[in-house]
Parts: structure tokens; C-alpha cells; sequence
């Protein structure tokens, strides 16, 4: 059974024996999108107005998230990339762009590692792609909220609209939340599953990509915000500022949350990446301190 969500058809299809959902429409080269922790596949919806021209989308719902189901085993990155590429089978789609927000970014290199021959460029949106490149401060939130004895009242106060709303505005997105996706991304968190959602953020955290992204040859985009709460965007460009076929950018005066500013500046950016143009230069860009 088939419905348009956004303008894009929504299926299912199976992996595991599990229900798993995905978001297909547009035109053009496939590009697989992996969303952002205990998000879902409407994540992108800012994206959308410009992928949809130039991209055939296949946006999966990761296992455990949204509206499919979760794993049997482990959900490290690479065992949800397995997962990516079973929709992209059952899409019928051979080769393909790949992109990640944040913690979908250790799970797109995993699809780049699994089938290095079909992935073309690369989009990572505020990646996590080494411990040391995330900052302190969040590690240590982390090691906190994970804990076996402190977790279950996480996730208790997790589905409390009010206590998420301070806690995520406070620590980890900022001001200029926009409401809409606020409503949608307490939404997502609410039908995560528990046990997925930790074991990700656990392996998340201590995977080491930083030289498969340097090295894969492959036109790659890296965006993240000047006031990012999660990377440390001065050890960041530093790590990536001599790799070939890497384009970064960082998007000033905005934070982890998705402002207006951020959102019209990255859709800019990730349109001339995709038409294969020079990113557009914005004046008085900065880089946050370490």
C-alpha cells in the first residue's frame, strides 16, 4: 500500500522480518537520505523544494525510528545501512548520491563503505564523524543520559513536551526554533524506540570516520552551523581543510536547531553542490571558537 507524504510516495517494505518505511519521489539521480537522531524521514522536509528537481529521493525511516520497525540486533551504523540499502533494493535504484544529518552521518559513510561502487557524491550535515571532533560538553551529557540507572528516566522525560523543550533549547539546539519542526521533531521522539536510540547515540559517538571522509574520493559536501552545540567546528575544518574533493562550509549565526537563516543557506549551498556549481560564497562567514 502506497500514500503521498509531502508530495512523496510513502512505502514499506520489509528487512529482519521488520516493517521498514521509506519516501521515494522527484527526478532526476537517486539520492538516499539518512535522518537525524530518533528523526525520521520528514527531517528533510526543508530540503525537499530543492532535491525533488534534481533528485529521485529514497528517504528510509532507519529501524526503530519514525515508522519502522527496529532491529533484531544491534543498530550501529552499519547494521542500519544494511537496512538504507535494502529500501534502495526494493526502490529498484543502482546507483546513487547518499546523504546524512548528524547522527544519520555515520550511517551514510556505512552505506559509502558497503557499496563504494554505487555511491557518488556526498552530503554530511553537521557529521559526526570522530570522537574528538565532538565537542566535550556533549560527550559528557551522553555519558550522563546513557548511564543503565539514569536512562529509563531519560526516556520518561523525553515524551514530556515541556521538560524535551528546555532541555534540547538549553543544550543542544539554541533559539530561533522553528515551531513547526520543533512539533514534528518531539513527534519522531516519541515513537522511538528506546533501546534503538541508545545503542545508536552509543555507537555514534565512538565511531572514527574522519579518514574515510577524507579519503573517498568522492565529491563531498560538509555543512554545519557557527554555533553548533555538538561539533567542534574549528577542529573540524581543521581536520578537512587539505582533503581533495571536499567542499565546507560553515553557515554563520546559526546553531544546531534549524533557523531561517540556516535553512535558506543550506538549501543554496546543497543545490549548487548537487548542480555541480562553486558554493556561493556568504559574506562575513565565521568560524565558531574550539
Amino acid at each position: 500500500m502506497t500514500a503521498a507524504v509531502n508530495g512523496l510516495e510513502e512505502r514499506f517494505t520489509t528487512y529482519q522480518g521488520k516493517r521498514l518505511r521509506y519516501l521515494t519521489g522527484g527526478t532526476g539521480p537517486p539520492l538516499v537520505l539518512c535522518h537525524g537522531f530518533i528523526g525520521s524521514a520528514e527531517n528533510f522536509n526543508d530540503w525537499f523544494d530543492v532535491l525533488l528537481p534534481r533528485r529521485t529521493i529514497v528517504a528510509p525511516d532507519l529501524p526503530g525510528f519514525g515508522h519502522s520497525e527496529p532491529l533484531n540486533g544491534g543498530h550501529t551504523a552499519s547494521a542500519m545501512a544494511r537496512a538504507v540499502l535494502a529500501a534502495v533494493e526494493d526502490a529498484g535504484v543502482d546507483r546513487f548520491d547518499v546523504a546524512g544529518l548528524c547522527l544519520g552521518t555515520p550511517v551514510a559513510l556505512a552505506v559509502q563503505r558497503a557499496r563504494p561502487e554505487a555511491t557518488e557524491r556526498l552530503i554530511l550535515h553537521t557529521p559526526l564523524v570522530s570522537p574528538w571532533l565532538v565537542r566535550r560538553a556533549f560527550h559528557m551529557q551522553v555519558g550522563v543520559m546513557l548511564a543503565p540507572i539514569v536512562y529509563p528516566g531519560i526516556v520518561w522525560l523525553a515524551h514530556q513536551r515541556t521538560m524535551s523543550d528546555i532541555y534540547k533549547r538549553l543544550m543542544v539546539e539554541g533559539k530561533n526554533v522553528d515551531p513547526i519542526a520543533a512539533k514534528a521533531n518531539f513527534d519522531n521522539q516519541v515513537l522511538a524506540d528506546p533501546r534503538a536510540a541508545r545503542e545508536w547515540l552509543h555507537d555514534a559517538l565512538r565511531r572514527d570516520d574522519l579518514a574515510q571522509v577524507r579519503g573517498s574520493g568522492r565529491p563531498t559536501l560538509i555543512l554545519v552551523a557557527e554555533h553548533d552545540r555538538i561539533v567542534n567546528v574549528r577542529r573540524l575544518e581543521s581536520a578537512i581543510s587539505d582533503a581533495p574533493d571536499l567542499s565546507f562550509d560553515v553557515i554563520r549565526q546559526a546553531g544546531h536547531a534549524w533557523s531561517p537563516e540556516l535553512s535558506r543557506r543550506q538549501r543554496v549551498l546543497i543545490a549548487a553542490f548537487l548542480d555541480g556549481l562553486p558554493l556561493p560564497h556568504a559574506e562575513g562567514a565565521t568560524v565558531a571558537a574550539a
